[in-house]
C-alpha cells in the first residue's frame, strides 16, 4: 500500500507496509505486515466480532474471496485501520538508511488482536512471544557430520539441519553487511519487499548442483554464490545468495518470443530436467515464473524450494518425477499453443 505525502512539503504522512504472511483457518485470519523494519500481526476471530453491528458478516465476506486482489486491498484497509495511528507513531518517516537483511529479520514485532465495541472494529496490543506466535525467521543449523547423531535423540530444529560437508565452498556472509538493491525512496524499499524465504530443501540441492555443475558446468540452473549467516552465529544459517541472472522469466518473454524460440526453450527445459532426474534431484515447482532467459538467450530453472502449482500438477505427484514430467507436458502445451 502506497504512501501518502504533504501537500506543502511533500514529507511522507503515513506509513507504507507490505504483507508478508496471512494464514486463513475456518474462523480466523492471522495477517503479518512490515512497514519500516517493524512487524506488524494482526489477529482476527470470529469469537471477537460477535455482537452489535456487521463486523461478523464482514469478516466471513472478507474471509470467503481474500483472493481478489480488490477484496484483498478492502481487507488490509479494514484489519489495519484499528491500529493505523499505532503503527504510525512506530515507524519512522521517511527512513534514513537501507534495510538490512538482518533488521528485516530481526524486527521488532507487535501484536494486535480485533474485537467489536459497540458495532466499531477495536485492537488491543498483546504482548509479542514467539513461543505463542512463531518465528518468522529463518534458522537452519550447520552441524559436522559427527554430531547427526545427535538429533535422533532431541529435538530438530524447526527449519531443519544440514551438514556442512554438503554446502558448497563459497564465502560466508554476516547478514548485517546486505543492504537491499534499492535506493531510500524507491517503491521496493519504501514497501519492505520481503526477501524469499529459502527452505533446506533448496539448500541441498543447490549445493548438490554446485558440486555436479564442477563436472557437469553446462547444465543450466541457479548457481550458489555464498551463504548467510545469523551476525556471531556461524553456525545458523539465514539462506543465501544466487548468481545474478540478467534476463527475464519465461513468463515475460513468451509474450513476444517466436514459436522456434519458444521451442528452444522448451527443449532446453526439458533437457535440464532429465539431467536433475539423472542424479536424483526434482525440481518440484514447475512454472514460466521459476525459469529465467538469461543474457544469451538460454532457459535456466530457478527455485527449488519445493511446492507446487496445481494449474500444473496433481497434488499426489507433488516434487516426484512423475511430477515434473506432467508439469512439463502442460508447459509444453502452453509455451507451444
Amino acid at each position: 500500500m502506497d504512501q501518502t505525502t504533504d501537500a506543502t512539503n511533500s514529507t511522507p504522512t503515513m506509513y507504507s507496509f507490505s504483507m508478508q504472511e496471512m494464514v486463513t483457518l475456518e474462523d480466523s485470519i492471522f495477517y503479518t505486515f512490515m512497514s519500516r523494519n517493524k512487524r506488524f500481526m494482526i489477529e482476527i476471530t470470529a469469537e471477537r466480532l460477535e455482537g452489535e453491528g456487521s463486523l461478523i458478516d464482514e469478516f466471513y465476506q472478507f474471509k470467503d474471496d481474500l483472493n481478489d486482489p480488490d477484496i484483498l486491498c478492502d481487507f488490509e484497509t479494514w484489519a489495519i485501520d484499528p491500529i493505523h495511528e499505532r503503527v504510525k507513531n512506530l515507524v519512522p518517516v521517511p527512513v534514513s538508511r537501507p534495510t538490512t537483511l538482518l533488521e528485516y529479520y530481526n524486527a521488532d514485532t507487535h501484536v494486535f488482536e480485533l474485537y467489536n465495541q459497540g458495532s466499531i472494529l477495536k485492537a488491543t496490543e498483546l504482548a509479542f512471544d514467539p513461543k505463542i506466535f512463531g518465528d518468522a525467521s529463518p534458522k537452519v543449523s550447520i552441524i559436522e557430520n559427527a554430531e547427526i547423531h545427535l538429533f535422533k535423540s532431541r529435538e530438530v530444529p524447526r527449519d531443519g539441519i544440514v551438514s556442512r560437508s554438503a554446502l558448497p565452498t563459497v564465502p560466508l556472509i554476516p547478514a548485517s553487511r546486505l543492504v537491499r538493491a534499492a535506493g531510500l525512496d524507491s517503491i521496493e524499499e519504501v514497501m519492505c519487499e520481503a526477501p524469499r524465504i529459502v527452505r533446506k530443501r533448496e539448500v541441498e540441492i543447490l549445493a548438490r548442483l554446485q558440486k555436479i555443475s564442477e563436472h557437469d558446468p553446462s547444465i543450466r540452473t541457479s548457481r550458489i554464490v555464498g551463504l548467510v549467516n545469523w551476525d556471531g552465529q556461524e553456525s545458523l544459517l539465514m539462506g543465501m545468495l544466487l548468481e545474478r541472472i540478467n534476463g527475464t522469466t519465461l513468463y515475460d518473454a513468451m509474450l513476444n518470443a517466436s514459436v522456434a524460440e519458444r521451442r528452444r526453450w522448451m527443449d532446453q527445459i526439458d533437457e535440464t530436467v532429465k539431467r536433475l532426474h539423472k542424479h536424483g534431484i526434482v525440481w518440484g515447482d514447475v512454472k514460466p515464473d521459476n525459469v529465467m532467459i538469461g543474457p544469451s538467450g538460454d532457459a535456466i530453472i530457478i527455485d527449488f524450494g519445493g511446492g507446487c502449482t496445481l494449474q500444473y500438477v496433481d497434488m499426489e505427484l507433488q516434487e516426484t518425477k512423475e511430477g515434473d514430467l506432467q508439469d512439463l507436458k502442460k508447459l509444453r502445451s502452453r509455451l507451444l499453443s
